[in-house]
């Protein structure tokens, strides 16, 4: 009997040998955790790694892009027939605010002098921070002594650029009088402003505030 017995016991060793074999060779692929971690902290991680990851794609997507201009084709035409001017005063014209002029041009049919002068000026800039645009003879168009025609590009500062506004950002566009002298405008007289290219301002170029921070004095809108 114990023989029969020990026979037994053997074969039901052996036997269960080769289920646990079986067992092993069939069992899927779980994920193996750390001491202390479970599935539960698994997708935890998995989670809050995915969430990171969009928020910097976010980040770099809302990001400004200052740089890039925008090319446009905007207009003005504005007949200044009869129109009264008092002295040291001024019309304002055109504004691009909170963009800047990058490529444009303005046009002026005048009243001048025998010399080609006219006393009125086109200031450019960002208000109130105004300058005299430098304007070009159009001799073929105009007539000594009655009427003129000026022509000016504008074109903005910006990085190593100088622009047409004594290193200024140009949004503003006006026609002023600067003498003493109330001014009547004559038949015909015109400005023409066209835009083709525009760009956001830069960052610091708040509206009326020069460099530092404060108002600048020089050559303003009153």
């Amino acid at each position: 009997m114990n023989t029969r017995f020990l026979v037994v016991v053997v074969l039901s060793l052996a036997a269960l040998g080769w289920i646990s074999v079986l067992s092993l060779t069939n069992t899927p692929n779980f994920p193996m955790y750390a001491a202390g971690q479970t599935s539960s902290n698994i997708t935890a991680t998995n989670s809050n790694a995915t969430n990171s990851n969009a928020t910097i794609a976010m980040s770099e997507e809302e990001e400004p892009t200052n740089a890039t201009s925008t090319v446009v084709r905007d207009s003005l035409f504005a007949y200044m027939d009869g129109r009264v001017l008092p002295p040291s005063d001024f019309i304002h014209l055109y504004d691009t605010t909170p963009y800047m002029i990058m490529d444009g041009h303005v046009a002026a049919k005048l009243p001048c002098n025998e010399q080609s002068q006219t006393p009125f000026q086109i200031l450019i800039g960002q208000a109130p921070n105004m300058t005299a645009a430098e304007l070009e003879l159009v001799a073929e168009l105009s007539r000594p002594g009655q009427i003129c025609m000026y022509h000016a590009d504008l074109h903005s500062a910006h990085e190593d650029q100088q622009g047409s506004a004594k290193g200024r950002a140009i949004t503003d566009i006006a026609i002023m009088n600067p003498t003493s002298t109330e001014m009547q405008f004559p038949v015909t007289s015109t400005v023409v402003i066209g835009v083709n290219e525009i760009m956001p301002l830069e960052k610091g170029q708040e509206h009326g505030v020069g460099e530092g921070g404060e108002i600048t004095e020089e050559e303003h809108m009153h």
